[in-house]
């Protein structure tokens, strides 16, 4: 008896150290104590951050895969390249001198662009500032176009094979000199190196697609901020009082209303709605734009969960995430993906329906091909994801960055190479016929922003796993 009441002190005492011990453990692990808030001055500091390890770590990678030697950057202080380098004016000249990369800037500012090796002259900087123009004063001590001769010897010492300047015919980013700058360029380096003159479009997509680990980690900040405010929208929905405008939603299937009711942004939404919400931070923190999309059922009386046909649905879509995961790595074309993307979907039962990008024709095409069966059809757009956009109290810029994108209509992208710490969006359309719904079958857009680091996929937000239930 003595012994029993020993072995039940001592369970007893066991269990209290161990409950202690737990929540000693869980106040040192801070389990539940969310970070400080940011503030401008950690975001300015994370910014410098990346800015500085990009010209140090990135720069020289993307320009050497793209066989550049020289990259002229010019620009009039607007620029769709100010959220890498400030508000720069002039010429921002990088060379490839072997071991390093040579930072230079002739006519104006350098912006945010730190750790310059050479400065051009306060004649060339006033003289692109608009002073002595058509020479109409001769006591600025310069004339125009000779003092221009700077940057010619400038660039006729380092005589660079291949010189990227800042201009493109279709991604925005790469788009910043103007056409008179572009012609000035040209007469400052004469026929024999404008001749060697190519589009920078491919060094600032590899520029900006080649991420930091300070850029890593500020995306992952961003999706987790979007992820949490979509789903306080959804908390927020009051069955026939909250409109799709309110929370921003898209009714893809409903069982009180038609399709066509459920287009207006005024729609109020009902039970037995089933609807997705995009993800958006309330900001735009370092221009880091999110592509997710959340799905939501509004549950009718009596009901404890999803209904069967769209649970099934809905399964069949996001299953494709797994599917698809093991065919995105680093070293991989966005062809090559796509190709075995395509061929692990259509192993795996499901029926390829490439879209164009037209939603009315890919909607007739998904009819006609599924008219006859009950498999799912699908499509793929797992495209890159940047700083798209630039917002300034002047200006705003749609930059677009362009990157190794897995999609049917972004051939032009096939070509590329999916580097480390590739973000994109796992997005794809999935669509089936439902009896509910004859000839409309039902669509489901999956997205959410992930990376391809040299493990893989890597999620770093959480895919779509479940729909949320509206009580």
């Amino acid at each position: 008896m003595k012994f029993r009441a020993i072995l039940i002190l001592v369970a007893v005492m066991f269990a209290i150290l161990n409950a202690n011990a737990q929540l000693y453990i869980g106040k040192r692990l801070n389990l539940i104590n969310p970070l400080p808030a940011r503030t401008s001055k950690t975001d300015a500091e994370a910014l410098r951050l990346m800015r500085n390890e990009k010209l140090d770590l990135i720069l020289p990678g993307a320009m050497r895969d793209n066989n550049v030697d020289m990259w002229i950057h010019v620009t009039r202080g607007q620029d769709p390249m100010a959220m890498q380098f400030g508000r720069t004016s002039g010429y921002l000249i990088f060379t490839d001198l072997g071991d390093r990369i040579e930072r230079a800037v002739f006519g104006g500012s350098a912006g945010a662009v730190e750790n310059i090796d050479v400065w051009g002259s306060e004649d060339v900087a006033r003289a692109f500032a608009g002073y002595n123009y058509d020479n109409s004063d001769p006591s600025q001590g310069f004339s125009v176009p000779e003092v221009f001769n700077e940057i010619r010897e400038f660039v006729a010492e380092r005589d660079p094979q291949t010189i990227a300047v800042n201009y493109s015919d279709f991604l925005p980013v790469a788009d910043g000199i103007s056409h008179t700058q572009y012609l000035n360029l040209e007469k400052i380096l004469g026929p024999k190196y404008s001749a060697r003159i190519v589009s920078a479009e491919n060094v600032i997509t590899d520029f900006l697609i080649r991420r930091t680990s300070r850029e890593v980690a500020a995306r992952i900040e961003v999706f987790a901020l979007a992820r949490q405010e979509v789903l306080e929208r959804f908390s927020k929905v009051v069955p026939g009082v909250t409109t799709r405008r309110d929370v921003g939603a898209r009714v893809i299937y409903s069982a009180v209303s038609s399709m066509s009711e459920t287009r207006s942004r005024s729609y109020i939404l009902q039970r037995g709605d089933l609807f997705y919400c995009g993800g958006d931070p309330g900001g735009t923190y370092m221009e880091f734009e999110v592509d997710t999309k959340t799905y939501a059922y509004i549950l009718r009386e009596g009901e404890t969960k999803a209904p069967e046909f769209l649970q099934k649905a809905y399964d069949l879509a996001i299953a494709g995430q797994w599917i698809m995961r093991p065919h995105m790595k680093v070293g991989m074309t966005g062809g090559e993906s796509l190709k075995a993307m395509v061929k692990a979907m259509e192993e795996a039962g499901y029926i390829y329906t490439p879209f164009s990008d037209n939603g009315r024709k890919d909607s007739e095409m998904v009819k006609r091909v599924l008219a006859n069966t009950d498999k799912p059809g699908f499509s793929i757009d797992n495209h890159s994801m940047g700083n798209n956009n630039i917002d300034t109290r002047e200006v705003e810029w749609d930059t677009r960055t362009e990157g190794p994108s897995m999609a049917p209509w972004r051939t032009f992208t096939h070509h590329l190479k999916i580097q480390e710490n590739h973000f994109f969006a796992l997005e794809y359309m999935v669509h089936m016929n439902i009896t509910e719904r004859p000839g409309e079958p039902l669509r489901f857009n999956i997205s959410t922003p992930q990376m391809v680091t040299n493990l893989g996929v890597e999620f770093i937000q959480p895919p779509n796993e479940e729909v949320v239930l509206i009580k």
